[in-house]
């Protein structure tokens, strides 16, 4: 069942979009997985087009972000706007295209996650609006997701790893423990058993095959993600309503957040 929230967004944006442009709208992230977390999930989409915006649609389609931005203010609507002929070939040579991020609309946006995006569709995704995702024929390659995974550990997360090193301290908030240990997790979780799936399912999954010295961590995260709400504007809140496995600890917490990101980095990107 797709949370009310998610609805409400999208039945704004299918209101208010430019008329006869929008052809499909669909849902892939946490939504897609059935882990839709109040409070600290976006709604990720991926909307199809009738053809090419000129700069009069992509003018609107701006207008209609801004609207559903006014209109929904807590829940983030992020995601390009491609033609189903893009969905149906490689992500790889996705045009830029329009594409919120952020909140930000860009009006020649690089999809950057097309990879994941078009699995994420094609495996787990949501139709709102528009042909079933199956007459689409979204296309995917579980060598390239995979490639395009190690990458993203090899380059982004290693940057990540190498920061948390030098600066645990870093690692050591709420919001950066749930970020890196899931984030982390999640892709490591992919690489091992070929399967996407959410970051608390990554780290229920890590809990499982993971050294323990990595257990209290990874709990620390399925907590802070369980909780629901931004960890960065509720620490009080949550601490009162589930405990913290580091208490007062904070230094150990990012310690233990640069540990196990460091690992993580170096395991999916040493197997092959």
């Amino acid at each position: 069942m797709i949370p009310a929230a998610v609805e409400e967004v999208c039945a704004t944006f299918l209101r208010v979009a430019p008329p006869g442009l929008v052809t499909g709208l669909y849902l892939r992230g946490g939504t897609g997985f059935g882990e839709w977390v109040p409070g600290q999930s976006d709604v990720d989409f991926v909307a199809t087009l009738a053809h090419r915006p000129d700069a009069g649609e992509v003018h609107r389609l701006r207008v209609a972000h801004e609207q559903v931005a006014a209109a929904h203010p807590d829940v983030a609507f992020d995601g390009p706007h491609v033609l189903a002929a893009d969905l149906a070939s490689d992500a790889r040579g996705c045009p830029d295209v329009p594409t919120v991020l952020g909140r930000l609309f860009e009006p020649e946006g690089v999809v950057h996650d097309g990879v994941v995006a078009w699995h994420e569709l094609a495996w787990h995704g949501v139709r709102i609006a528009g042909p079933s995702l199956g007459e689409l024929g979204v296309w995917t390659s579980a060598q390239a997701l995979r490639d395009f995974t190690r990458a993203n550990l090899d380059t982004y997360w290693r940057d990540n790893a190498e920061a948390l090193a030098a600066m645990p301290a870093e690692g050591a908030s709420e919001g950066a423990c749930c970020w890196c240990v899931l984030g982390v997790t999640r892709l490591h979780h992919l690489l091992v058993t070929g399967e996407m799936t959410t970051k608390s399912g990554a780290g229920r999954w890590g809990l499982t095959v993971y050294p323990e010295r990595f257990h209290r961590v990874l709990r620390e995260a399925l907590g802070i993600r369980g909780a629901g709400v931004d960890a960065s504007h509720a620490i009080h809140a949550i601490h009162g309503e589930r405990g913290s496995e580091y208490s007062d600890d904070r230094a150990a917490r990012g310690r233990d957040t640069a540990e196990l990101t460091a690992w993580v980095v170096a395991q999916g990107t040493e197997e092959q």
